[in-house]
């Protein structure tokens, strides 16, 4: 997935802020008194022109220049790799990508005036009523249910003989 405009912004808002620090205009409310104030005043509005400078530059930025950069790296790296195979003293040339033109800030025109009226819409026709719901037939009467015939009887089943005991086997006797 590329990364969208304001990504690119958010990224670079940071950074902005660390110049701002580090270039001491954020100052505390103290040192804002007196006849430092005017050039701390400056240095603020200089910070801000560049902050604007790195916004608009990276709203111009999109995902062309996006996979540009991640093409150029891709290629980097593949380079370095394949460098350190060859023997000692055989380089490769850098392989660099074009670059895009930059494109002009550009206004769009009032269009306004393109688009004609839209005539008023008639008024829609009355809906009909609906007409009623038929009643429903009467159901016919469910006819008995015949009766089950009874379950015949099982014959009597006849009963199992016991088994008779099996005597004691008597013990063998040890072998020499």
């Amino acid at each position: 997935m590329h990364r969208t405009k304001p990504s690119r912004a958010r990224l670079l808002v940071p950074s902005a802020l660390a110049v701002v620090i580090l270039s001491g205009a954020a100052a505390p409310a103290g040192a804002a008194d007196g006849d430092g104030s005017a050039a701390l005043n400056r240095r603020v509005a200089s910070v801000q022109q560049q902050v604007d400078k790195i916004e608009r530059r990276a709203a111009a930025a999109g995902p062309i220049d996006d996979l540009l950069a991640g093409l150029t790296k891709t290629l980097q790296d593949l380079l370095a790799s394949v460098g350190g195979l060859l023997p000692v003293g055989v380089t490769l040339p850098p392989i660099e990508l074009p670059k895009l033109p930059e494109l002009p800030d550009l206004e769009l025109p009032d269009l306004s005036g393109l688009i004609p009226a839209l005539p008023a819409l008639p008024a829609l026709p009355a809906v009909p009523a609906t007409p009623a719901v038929p009643a429903t037939p009467a159901l016919p009467a469910i006819p008995a249910v015949p009766a089950v015939p009874a379950v015949p009887e099982l014959p009597a089943i006849p009963e199992i003989p016991a088994i008779p005991e099996i005597p004691d086997v008597p013990d063998l006797p040890a072998l020499p």
